[in-house]
């Protein structure tokens, strides 16, 4: 994937991230790094997963977190991939996951879906950061993060440094 550009503050820059289709939340340490923009969506297998989880993962606190907007589907976000180090915490995936909330706000998403693959990702987790499973006729695990009701307030302040 192309980065083009970055911003560190989701709520100042908005509407700047509003036009974005493709990006990256990096975290480290519980705090957001950055967002980036990206040319393209991630194109991630689940061998790759596989491989990055048993032998792949690096030994540091950062966790990045790929999402996109798929073309003609304006209200809803794909969270693609997220690629965490061995020291990254809880904290750091519940402010990557607010932070994603809130770009799902940003650009009035009514859902965020995904497919989990990797296996240390718990059913009570997801149900627990407000997952539900979706499409379980379907071969996978399947989860949605739904917003027909408002989006949730939370305080980003705690995860963003301006």
């Amino acid at each position: 994937m192309i980065r083009l550009c970055s911003i560190s503050d989701p709520i100042r820059q908005a509407a700047q991230l509003r036009r974005w289709r493709c990006g990256r939340i990096v975290m480290q340490s519980g705090r957001l790094l950055e967002i980036q923009h990206r040319l393209l969506c991630g194109n991630v297998s689940v061998a790759q997963v596989w491989w990055q989880a048993k032998y792949g993962r690096s030994d540091d606190d950062l966790l990045w977190l790929d999402y996109h907007q798929p073309i003609g589907m304006p209200a809803f976000l794909t969270l693609d991939y997220i690629r965490s180090g061995t020291r990254a915490g809880y904290k750091t995936l519940l402010g990557a996951c607010r932070v994603l909330d809130e770009i799902a706000r940003i650009r009035n998403a009514q859902a965020i879906v995904a497919h989990v693959t990797n296996s240390q990702i718990s059913d009570r987790l997801l149900h627990r950061l407000g997952w539900e499973q979706h499409q379980q006729q379907w071969k996978g695990r399947h989860w949605i993060r739904r917003f027909y009701d408002g989006h949730p307030t939370f305080n980003l302040g705690r995860y963003v440094t301006a």
